[in-house]
């Protein structure tokens, strides 16, 4: 069933003047965990359009940071604490262009990465993992103890095992489904938060 492209996410986004409906996705997470606060630094991949990142820099303050990254460039945002970098999560030198910008630790790790879609779920999902797990381990090695990870998975048989591996690193992981992602999605968001300090997936 195809979905609503100008849902009421969508134009609440457009009314409000948001880069995209994502923004209430992160909002939503954000109310409920309250993992933003002032003065973190937060690290996001697959940024792009910047909509997370309006809403991360307005948690973190003038006295935070934001670095976003993605392949597709993001246009300049007003908040003072951003900043953005071109790069491929699977680059070798990315860790090493991210630490250039900002020095690590990160309080935070936020992915809104998601794979070219195939239409096949079971593809989708393994590389929606793939592609998380990517992100989970250049993330770990420049996340502060007790910081957090967010990041976007499909749903499927490999969430699970996935979910533990999380579990075996923080201290809590949470499934989280915002009610701004569409009902056609099979889109979910695990939520990490106190980081026992190891930098390899268990």
């Amino acid at each position: 069933m195809a979905f609503n492209r100008k849902d009421s996410y969508y134009k609440q986004a457009k009314r409000e003047g948001k880069r995209s409906r994502a923004i209430y996705k992160i909002e939503e997470i954000d109310q409920r965990f309250r993992v933003f606060k002032k003065g973190q630094k937060i690290l996001e991949l697959g940024a792009a359009p910047g909509g997370w990142m309006e809403y991360i820099a307005q948690r973190v303050g003038p006295s935070g940071m934001v670095l976003g990254l993605d392949l597709l460039p993001i246009a300049k945002l007003k908040s003072p604490p951003c900043l953005t970098l071109i790069a491929d999560i699977l680059a070798p030198d990315t860790g090493a262009r991210i630490d250039d910008l900002v020095s690590p630790p990160f309080a935070g790790i936020v992915s809104d990465l998601a794979p070219n879609l195939t239409g096949i779920k079971a593809t989708d999902q393994a590389n929606s993992i793939a592609i998380l797990e990517s992100a989970l381990q250049l993330g770990l090695e420049r996340l502060n103890q007790g910081g957090f990870f967010i990041g976007k998975v499909f749903q499927g048989s490999e969430l699970k095992p996935f979910k533990n591996r999380l579990q075996a690193l923080f201290a809590k992981t949470t499934l989280a489904k915002p009610k701004a992602s569409r009902k056609t999605s099979t889109e979910i968001y695990l939520v990490a938060t106190g980081y026992a300090g190891n930098t390899r997936l268990q």
